[in-house]
């Protein structure tokens, strides 16, 4: 088949060719965008979308006037509409120009794409860049899920960026437009050995090209089998994630679960956990085992480890997460104090409930604790701890709020919003829903029945 008719093929299967759809066509004027072009218009006319070339002249080199004014005139001659601007050299930046250039770029593609209800806008990437894509991932190192390449299409703005010559070679593209007649102008900066990839492109590739001329085939052969193993990994990570999982909102795993699964399942476990709340974070392979010997560690019962980015992964005793660091640091609870009314119910906060009854009002079989209180300690008090609370002991001696919290694993961002029960005269009688103190027979007491229940 052709290159016009395996392009149809497969425009068709990804489900773009629908001509009732606006798309965006990026023209740059090199070789590859303007076959995309020309093999877009070549589309039938039931399966071709309308069409509008989206052109950013980013004034890097001399010719970049030239190039703008041919394609003016070339989108003129074939009835395309053309819709350009133009990145000043006022705003390029002395470092990174590669980058804020694809940034201002897809800025553009993004506000085009919302302006004229475009469904996507395609780019000219074809399987020589995807090659040198991998190349550049196995070069740098990082997350294998990321060895799969560029995929056909991913989201921007509303829409999507499609990739419709993926599966192409730079060798069939040029063929196709000497075949065709096609124009197009080199971009004299993808000959200059600065950029990393283009040192992929113009060394590396081409000396693997001379070692064996399938190897950009062979190297989008294992992207795909990659990404064909990992959608298989995936749905078994996901089952075995949801075990691990306490709650989804805000996730929360349990690390003892997670710890005892083997261990390259820990690795991939807690990096899609990661992903599930952050996609965009690294998990490298250094990082991630950071995070596991801080869960393992039984000598740091809470601890974060830091993530580019601003994000922070947080064990708290056999929990953990992952979150915004400005979460950690502005987690609070409201505080709030108020006088226990003999025989009502008072809302404590989080579905929880207290009561302070008399024998006769108490329901039967309620659950329940005792204490003996003189006509002096009413009424009670709920109030946040302080700092000198502390619980009487079984044994007559005391331990210190702080350290009954520690103790009973109560998580740390949680600790400065934990209540006590506290009586009139300052005795501390509960810290509620974790210890109650003890105190000894006394005379002149009577006895009140506390309960304290989730609704």
């Amino acid at each position: 088949m052709t290159l016009a008719a395996d392009f149809q093929r497969n425009f068709q299967a990804q489900g773009w060719a629908d001509p009732q759809k606006r798309g965006l066509v990026a023209v740059s004027t090199g070789v590859d965008s303007m076959v995309l072009l020309g093999l877009l218009l070549s589309l039938p006319a039931d399966q071709r979308p309308k069409l509008t070339v989206v052109h950013v002249n980013h004034h890097l080199r001399a010719q970049s006037q030239t190039e703008a004014a041919f394609l003016e005139r070339w989108c003129v001659a074939h009835h395309v509409p053309l819709v350009k601007t133009d990145w000043p050299r006022d705003q390029h930046p002395t470092h990174g120009i590669e980058a804020a250039a694809r940034q201002f770029r897809y800025h553009f593609f993004a506000e085009q794409m919302q302006q004229q209800g475009a469904a996507w806008v395609a780019t000219a990437h074809q399987a020589d860049e995807q090659a040198e894509t991998l190349l550049l991932k196995l070069i740098r190192g990082g997350d294998l899920t990321q060895l799969t390449g560029m995929a056909p299409s991913r989201p921007l703005a509303s829409g999507q960026v499609i990739h419709p010559l993926l599966p192409f070679t730079k060798a069939q593209l040029v063929a196709y437009a000497r075949q065709q007649q096609i124009p197009w102008y080199e971009d004299q900066t993808n000959q200059e050995l600065v950029a990393s990839r283009n040192r992929v492109r113009h060394e590396i590739l081409p000396q693997l090209k001379r070692e064996n001329p399938q190897v950009v085939s062979h190297l989008l052969a294992y992207a795909e089998q990659l990404q064909a193993t990992l959608a298989v990994a995936e749905q078994a990570l996901t089952a075995t994630l949801q075990e691990i999982v306490v709650t989804s909102v805000p996730l929360t795993g349990d690390g003892d679960k997670l710890l005892a699964r083997p261990v390259a399942e820990q690795h991939l476990l807690l990096s899609r956990f990661i992903k599930q709340v952050a996609p965009a974070a690294s998990t490298s392979e250094s990082r991630v085992t950071q995070c596991l010997q801080l869960l393992a560690n039984p000598q740091r019962p809470t601890g974060t480890v830091s993530f580019a980015g601003g994000w922070a992964f947080y064990k708290d005793y056999e929990r953990f997460q992952f979150l915004p660091i400005k979460n950690l640091q502005q987690k609070s609870v409201e505080h709030f104090r108020f006088m226990v009314d003999l025989n009502q119910w008072r809302p404590v906060g989080n579905g929880w409930q207290l009561g302070c009854f008399t024998a006769n009002r108490l329901q039967e079989h309620t659950p329940h604790t005792t204490v003996a209180l003189t006509a002096d300690q009413l009424p009670l008090m709920v109030r946040p701890w302080q700092a000198d609370d502390q619980v009487r002991l079984a044994t007559g001696h005391h331990q210190s709020v702080r350290r009954v919290l520690i103790n009973a694993k109560v998580p740390r961002d949680q600790r400065p919003a934990q209540q006590v029960l506290v009586t009139a005269t300052g005795d501390l009688l509960a810290v509620l829903g974790v210890k109650w103190s003890v105190w000894p027979p006394r005379p002149h007491t009577k006895n009140y029945h506390i309960v304290w229940k989730h609704e």
